[in-house]
């Protein structure tokens, strides 16, 4: 708490401190006339620019007093800051040099008072709104220099930094959280489980509303690419999978109209990113969102459904999921987790596994993303439960292979995860060697759990041949984007840098909050591939998934064989790096598109954790720093209870490891977080 306080009032409050050693400005005009008589100054894009002149004095800092005209088209076009660069002449520069630009936010008092460093004595000061053609016309006025900058005490921004120090308090490699092993069975663990759910739920939420940008947009020109869940919803309604929009003759006369430079040449009308295919617009990306939310949204309210509200739906599903399936494996194969370990890595999952860049960019982009790994979480935590006993849960198997085949409907790529019910089925099929009755049993379930992914691989095959003529066309190729992807194809040479890219570039830090900057991709590759903004690579901002290295460790091996969990450990990996790649060839280098593959790393990393985290004794690990393991024998063998050996450096290299990962994530993902903005 002492700590929370002295951050809120020595941090966050330091120019509060500084500002008072600012001496007076003394007098100068603002536009010409004294700042008692200027009053509201209007700027926009053709005006967007007011000076200060007359001045022969030491200049600390400018404040002003920004008012957004429209302050909520300002939020559904941008993140309503503005972007403004100051341009000074001193004693040392006779004209004006610009300085780098800054964003104020009409919100935050505290972002308009402005640290200035001139050369000297400082004689002109000339301040220019860079971005109000975005944002519309600003009011300006309280235009002042060297002013003191109130004390600001936020009890919302304290209590948060407080939250964040006492979960790091309570889960540091000391608690005894570590030392009392999860039971399902107590009351005071299944109720922290729950609370751990619904705070996730709640960041989420929050996190969904700190994008204004996306809650408050609206459907204009602009923007259509992000309706289009709404419009197909309208076209099922109507009775046909085609959209409603008519394409312009321009496109429908173009021999290529995939072709992004000839359609920018010749001026040709179009709907960007929508799939076009014989002279009707269709949505490329799965049905299974609109089916689920925005269908009956609009038979019920007759409105078109907001895309963010499905989105956080979806991700406080993934959530519950993710706690389901990490319970699920720890009943199975490591019932002496430490109920410490599994907070950890619960949280460490939802984080890596893109719980947070979903929530905060709730754009229609990453509804079939949201929706799929809700549908993975459940559908593997099932599979994991329903394989857990010596025998197989029917009923358990097949709503998990229907959970994960449903995502054929919503992201295709991610049905790949199936190849994990495979490893989980097949000790069973092997088990039953030579036993008639039991390869019976064991067939029976395979089939009846085949029965969901046949039935949704036909209504979605018939849902493309409708469309596209074929069945196995998806329509990806037919958007309108930057590039022809219908004539991508798959290339070799594009995987070095894509997954460079996707997993080991390094982070950009820069001086100014919150230091995470966009990374600089150079692609040596001779042809065309696709890349957007990334902020560095997913074993940097994920560190986590580094545990995957741990397979490396002969212990880690050892246990992994024991259980059985080595092949299903291997599986996660490949198919992590399957999906990277396909999704590298496929569309290009995404940010969001790391919540198709992170899922896997970080289970697999996380399955690392639970190999080295494993509680051997009652002995509570405050005392010492000691715990009880086996003895590992020659053959790799787990050598009985009473030959156990007392170690204490695997244990706790390996929890001090965790935290720390724990902490690093934090700390990256509330850069990423302001970084990633409105992306």
């Amino acid at each position: 708490m002492l700590l929370a306080i002295a951050l809120e009032v020595f941090g966050y409050n330091f120019q509060f401190f500084y500002s008072m050693t600012y001496p007076d400005a003394g007098s100068y005009l603002v536009n010409g006339a004294q700042p008692s008589q200027v009053g509201t100054i209007t700027l926009d894009s053709s005006s967007s620019s007011f000076e200060i002149t007359g001045l022969n004095s030491t200049v600390r800092s400018i404040h002003f007093t920004p008012v957004l005209s429209d302050a909520a088209g300002a939020a559904k076009a941008t993140d309503s800051k503005i972007q403004v660069v100051i341009s000074l002449a001193d004693e040392g520069n006779a004209n004006y040099y610009a300085n780098p630009a800054v964003s104020v936010d009409p919100a935050d008092p505290a972002t308009t008072y402005i640290s200035l460093d001139p050369a000297g004595k400082c004689h002109s000061i000339k301040v220019n709104m860079t971005n109000l053609a975005d944002i519309g016309a600003v009011q300006v006025s309280g235009i002042s220099l060297n002013q003191k900058v109130p004390f600001d005490f936020d009890p919302l921004r304290a209590g948060s930094v407080l939250a964040i120090l006492l979960v790091l308090f309570a889960l540091r490699p000391a608690s005894g959280l570590y030392s009392r092993v999860r039971d399902s069975r107590l009351t005071s663990h299944r109720i922290l489980i729950v609370v751990l759910v619904v705070v996730q739920c709640v960041v989420v939420l929050a996190l969904v509303f700190s994008n204004s940008h996306y809650v408050s947009l609206t459907q204009t020109p602009s923007y259509e690419n992000q309706f289009q869940y709404q419009k197909l919803a309208v076209a099922l309604t109507q009775g046909h999978l085609y959209l409603n929009d008519v394409p312009s003759d321009a496109l429908q006369a173009m021999a290529n109209p995939y072709d992004t430079q000839a359609r920018a040449a010749q001026g040709v009308p179009y709907l960007w990113d929508h799939a076009y295919f014989h002279g009707k617009y269709y949505v490329y990306f799965g049905i299974l969102p609109c089916l689920v939310f925005y269908v009956p949204w609009l038979l019920v309210t007759h409105t078109g459904f907001p895309t963010w509200l499905g989105i956080a739906i979806c991700d406080c599903v993934y959530a519950a999921g993710l706690m389901y399936l990490l319970s699920a494996v720890c009943r199975r194969w490591f019932p002496r987790t430490s109920i410490g370990v599994l907070v950890v890595l619960d949280v460490m999952l939802f984080v890596a596994g893109g719980g947070i860049i979903l929530a905060r960019t709730p754009s229609m982009y990453f509804m079939p993303e949201a929706m799929s790994l809700a549908l993975v979480s459940w559908g593997l935590g099932l599979w994991v439960s329903g394989t857990s006993r010596g025998y197989i849960e029917r009923g358990k198997i097949v709503l998990g292979a229907l959970l994960i085949a449903l995502t054929m409907a919503s992201r295709p790529q991610m049905v790949l995860s199936a190849v994990l019910g495979l490893v989980l089925f097949w000790p069973f099929l092997r088990d039953s060697k030579g036993d008639r009755g039991a390869r019976r049993d064991v067939m029976g379930a395979f089939k009846v759990a085949m029965v969901p992914f046949v039935l949704v691989a036909v209504a979605v095959l018939a849902y493309n041949a409708a469309r596209f003529g074929s069945p196995f066309d998806f329509g990806a190729n037919y958007n309108l984007t930057t590039n022809d992807m219908t004539h991508r194809g798959f290339h070799l040479d594009r995987i070095p840098f894509g997954l460079y890219a996707y997993l080991f570039q390094p982070p950009v830090f820069g001086s100014q909050f919150p230091f995470l900057r966009q990374a600089y991709l150079d692609p040596a590759y001779q042809g065309i591939t696709i890349y957007e903004p990334m902020f560095g690579g997913y074993f940097f901002l994920y560190p986590m998934a580094l545990a995957v290295l741990g397979i490396v460790i002969g212990r880690v091996r050892a246990q992994l064989k024991e259980q059985r969990l080595l092949p299903l450990f291997v599986a996660l990996v490949c198919v992590a790096f399957a999906l990277c790649i396909f999704d590298l060839q496929g569309a290009g280098i995404l940010m969001r598109y790391v919540c198709d593959f992170g899922l896997f790393f970080a289970l697999a990393g996380a399955i690392v954790f639970l190999a080295l985290l494993q509680v051997k004794s009652e002995k509570r690990l405050t005392k010492d720093w000691t715990t009880q393991f086996s003895a590992i024998g020659s053959r790799g063998a787990v050598a009985a209870a009473g030959e156990g050996t007392e170690t204490v450096s695997v244990y706790r290299i390996s929890l001090y490891f965790m935290f720390a990962t724990l902490v690093l994530m934090v700390i990256m993902n509330v850069m990423l977080w302001n970084a990633f903005g409105m992306y």
